[in-house]
């Protein structure tokens, strides 16, 4: 450990990735950042992931902490790493995910060079449960948001980023990417993170950017895995729907949008209502069973930008009708 240099806390939040977990953990072990604090935390686990932990901190003597009861959310790890990381920056390191061994060197680098950024992160490899590379994340920035501002690395004042683009979905492709100084961690951290299944990275980095700049590192340093037992692939319609909503409305909140405009930021999510197999009614139950206030306040505030954006309603009245026709 060298500790001239700024310690990293990394965190493994680890559930049922028993065939993953070695090499997640041995990725963080062999960062050549020498300044590296690992704790993982097992969220009882039903495979052989403690067993391989334990294997792993007899060898290297990481910290480890077993959950005796399923805690139902991987955000309850990141709620635990608050009271016990020493690192002036965190990493979650998702434990079907793991990391090239320059990646620390590169995103502490990145962010010591901008003493007002809040996050780092950088490109990753798609890889399948066999870890057979399928895609990268250019596919994501290209054909989701049809940008070519991912091209080339760039810094970014965090309000802007939030304001012009985390506002419409996800930035940061998944969270292993990414490096987050502990005090931006610390201030963006809510435990109403705990209620959302599939939105909660989204919406937390968009509080992150509330606290500082972005700066985007154009190298493939992360090793992303897609596979079928994902949350992102277990979550239903009118749940998926729901925290949509709930998210874009909080971070049109933070992000100081005039009221007129949420209209238009809420439209592709009508669009979407129209062709996904979730009624209205479903999903205003989802919704209130995330947050019964929010979903009021939602509400209002929609109703409110509606009433001044009245040609939104006739093109969705319209849209209606053609979808009810094709079906």
């Amino acid at each position: 450990m060298n500790l001239s240099k700024p310690r990293v806390t990394a965190l493994v939040p680890s559930f049922n990735h028993g065939h993953y977990v070695r090499q997640r953990i041995e990725s963080v072990l062999e960062q050549t950042y020498d300044n590296v604090e690992l704790v993982v935390i097992d969220d009882c686990s039903e495979d052989d992931s403690d067993s391989i932990i334990r294997s792993l901190q007899s060898q290297h003597g990481f910290q480890y902490i077993r959950n005796l009861h399923n805690s139902g959310t991987p955000f309850s790890a990141w709620e635990r790493i608050l009271s016990i990381a020493h690192g002036e920056y965190i990493w979650i390191c998702e434990s079907d995910d793991y990391a090239d061994p320059k990646y620390l060197e590169v995103t502490v680098e990145a962010l010591r060079k901008v003493p007002e950024a809040a996050l780092a992160y950088c490109d990753s490899w798609i890889i399948d449960e066999y870890g057979q590379q399928v895609d990268h994340t250019d596919t994501h920035f290209h054909e989701t948001w049809r940008e070519s501002r991912w091209d080339k690395a760039f810094v970014q004042s965090g309000i802007d980023e939030l304001s012009q683009f985390q506002i419409r979905g996800q930035t940061v492709p998944n969270m292993s990417s990414a490096l987050i100084t502990a005090s931006a961690f610390r201030n963006a951290y809510h435990p109403f993170l705990k209620k959302l299944k599939l939105t909660g990275d989204w919406l937390f980095v968009g509080w992150v950017l509330q606290q500082g700049a972005v700066v985007y590192c154009k190298q493939t340093l992360n090793h992303f895995r897609r596979h079928e037992v994902t949350s992102r692939v277990r979550v239903k319609s009118a749940r998926s729907q729901a925290e949509f909503i709930l998210t874009k409305y909080l971070l049109f909140r933070v992000a100081g949008r005039p009221l007129r405009e949420l209209a238009s930021v809420m439209s592709t999510d009508a669009v979407r209502f129209l062709y996904e197999t979730a009624g209205l009614f479903d999903v205003l139950r989802a919704l209130f069973q995330i947050s019964v206030l929010k979903t009021f306040q939602c509400g209002m505030s929609l109703a409110a930008s509606l009433a001044l954006n009245g040609h939104f309603v006739s093109k969705f009245c319209q849209r209606y009708k053609l979808v009810k026709k094709e079906n």
